[in-house]
């Protein structure tokens, strides 16, 4: 079995390399603005003020990276937060860091990048050690090939964001959590609550861990005991021991780490401007209040993260969704963009694989809870693919299918499994001279799905972010009579970071020298700085500076550039006050790195 775990490890480590090299040639993304300052101010400057929405592991990996360069070392002390507006200081110092702190810009977001794939690496051998647990040696490199070979896992294992961190901190701390329920022991107590709180790190829509493994110990108690009462009572109270020690031997003492130069009166004042309009005065109060007493401000820190991330939850985001726009959420939102932007062959294998499962769970005569036993991984990674998928679409936050990531392990081990039934239960026996040959017919369907999966992965390269299936290439009814001779793709039905996150103006320059275009009017969605990239051939303009061919073209008579981040673009086609209305009557020229539209108007 060890040819299996060798195959597995050089996918892992194949499939990193390629992350690595397809996002070389790209601008840092919007979130890695503030996520790559924020890092090197924790681990240089032990202080917590920039990013507190966001917990600091995956930031730590890239600040500790950077730490290895020549930044200057006052960079950090000189800075000048403005505390009227700390949430959005991130911003600025994140671009300072990046662009002006005397060290190639390229050099720092590269160097920031690097760490961020351990993550990838070790949720890739997390799900072997599922996949070989729950099935077998073959279903887990099969898993692993799905994990490995899928443009969305690629595309954010490459960002300094918190998306794939959260993958690896569910399978981490649910893999742990099962050996616990299993075998109660001393070890898998510690185990079990070091990694909760590892993953508690990693972004805090982790914290549906909490009711999640109370959930799976309730099941357990049933499936494994007549007498319900006391054993549940022992068991809840020994999940909830896992979780707080978990909380407080962990999360405590890392925050703990960044904030040892951030002074408690300091940290108490920026927690009540951050919360003071918080719609739930309980919560904000108790946070305040702890932020600046010894021991407990850790605590007080993490919880000012969850508030936050509450709140913005909460109060929604402007999101383009099948030709409308809203900062209300979209119930379809989430099962649309999932069906878009995943390869065809692996939802083919999906819908069979939960086909399969339901009809052998219809077939099997077992008492329920004997079967629950029997299964109870599959179980219980059903149970959090569940939990999960019901909170992100009742949630009021709809900004990309990077969100559903933390299912994507456990989806991936599951079908794995059902393709591993398909290829062993379905096959044709002919009778030969010999004897019987079993040819399996689903071994050629799957193997050439599987195949057509590796295609779709390689045929996008480097652009991994903006992926989407072939059925993003039909023409959808909301799309203008105007804009029927435009390219076909994604960016009718939803944009940001599924297709548009700022990535591309390495690309633009690229498109602008080969084209000697000497001057380019551009419109750019992200935080990245366009004169690092373009130089001095571009304008920087917002939308409404345009109005219409004749504006640009009373300004640029000899006909000149323009460009749009596709966000911006299709935002300002639901908007009434539309600054780019008069563009559908204009072919782009080009679509640069399939997120910025390219336009060369000249007169008629």
């Amino acid at each position: 079995m060890k040819r299996y775990s060798l195959i597995a490890g050089v996918l892992i480590v194949v499939t990193s390399i390629i992350a690595i090299a397809s996002a070389w040639h790209d601008s840092p993304i919007v979130d890695e603005i503030p996520h790559i300052g924020a890092g090197y101010s924790y681990v240089s400057g032990h202080t917590y003020q920039f990013n507190p929405e966001h917990p600091p592991l995956a930031k730590d990996f890239a600040g500790l990276a950077l730490l290895t360069l020549k930044i200057n070392p006052n960079f950090l002390s000189s800075y000048n937060i403005s505390h009227q507006g700390i949430v959005n200081d991130q911003w600025n110092f994140g671009r300072q860091l990046i662009y002006h702190s005397g060290v190639d810009p390229a050099t720092i977001v590269h160097t920031a990048k690097l760490p961020l794939i351990l993550f990838f690496i070790l949720s890739g051998w997390l799900i072997y050690a599922w996949g070989k647990r729950t099935y077998n040696h073959r279903t887990a490199l099969l898993a692993v090939f799905l994990f490995a070979f899928s443009p969305t896992i690629i595309a954010h294992s490459r960002f300094v964001t918190t998306d794939v961190p959260a993958l690896f901190g569910i399978l981490f701390a649910t893999y742990f959590f099962l050996r616990y329920l299993r075998e109660h022991n001393t070890l898998n107590f510690w185990l079990a609550s070091v990694t909760f709180g590892v993953a508690l790190l990693t972004k805090f829509s982790t914290f549906l861990l909490i009711p999640y493994f109370l959930l799976l110990a309730l099941v357990w108690v049933w499936i494994q005991n007549n007498e319900y009462i006391k054993p549940t009572f022992r068991l809840l109270t020994r999940t909830a021991l896992v979780m707080v020690v978990g909380f407080v031997v962990i999360v405590g003492p890392i925050y703990q780490l960044q904030i040892f130069n951030y002074p408690p009166t300091q940290q108490k004042n920026d927690t009540e401007i951050i919360l003071r309009n918080y719609p739930v005065p309980t919560l904000s109060k108790a946070v305040i209040w702890a932020s600046d007493k010894p021991v407990l401000r850790s605590y007080a820190q993490w919880g000012l993260g969850m508030a936050m991330v509450f709140q913005r939850a909460e109060g929604g985001n402007n999101t383009y969704f099948l030709g409308q726009f809203s900062n209300k959420s979209f119930k379809a939102y989430f099962p649309v963009v999932y069906v878009l932007k995943e390869p065809i062959p692996f939802l083919i294998l999906l819908l069979s694989a939960i086909w399969l499962g339901w009809r052998a769970w219809r077939n099997n005569r077992e008492p329920f809870k004997n079967k629950l036993r029997d299964r109870f991984p599959v179980f219980a990674m059903l149970l959090w693919i569940f939990i999960y998928v019901a909170t992100s679409i009742n949630a009021n936050l709809n900004i990309g299918v990077r969100h559903l990531i933390p299912i994507y392990g456990f989806i991936f081990i599951l079908t794995a499994g059902a393709i591993e039934k398909m290829i062993t239960d379905y096959g044709l026996r002919i009778k030969t001279g010999s004897g019987k040959f079993v040819i399996r017919n689903s071994q050629f369907v799957i193997v050439g799905l599987l195949i057509w999966y590796l295609v779709e992965f390689i045929s996008f390269y480097p652009n991994y972010l903006t992926y989407f299936n072939q059925f993003a290439l039909f023409r959808p009814s909301w799309v203008s009579e105007e804009q029927k001779n435009w390219p076909r793709g994604g960016y009718n039905y939803v944009v940001d970071s599924n297709l548009d996150w700022g990535q591309d103006l390495w690309r633009l320059d690229d498109f602008i020298k080969q084209n000697k275009i000497q001057k380019i009017y551009l419109d750019y969605f992200g935080w990245a700085d366009p004169t690092f990239y373009l130089g001095d051939a571009f304008v920087w303009i917002v939308g409404g500076k345009y109005t219409s061919a004749e504006s640009f073209l009373k300004d640029n008579p000899a006909g000149g550039w323009l460009g749009v981040s596709a966000s911006f673009y299709q935002e300002s086609t639901v908007n009434p006050a539309s600054p780019y209305t008069w563009l559908e009557n204009i072919k782009p020229t080009a679509m640069v790195g399939n997120s910025i539209f390219v336009w060369h108007i000249t007169q008629p």
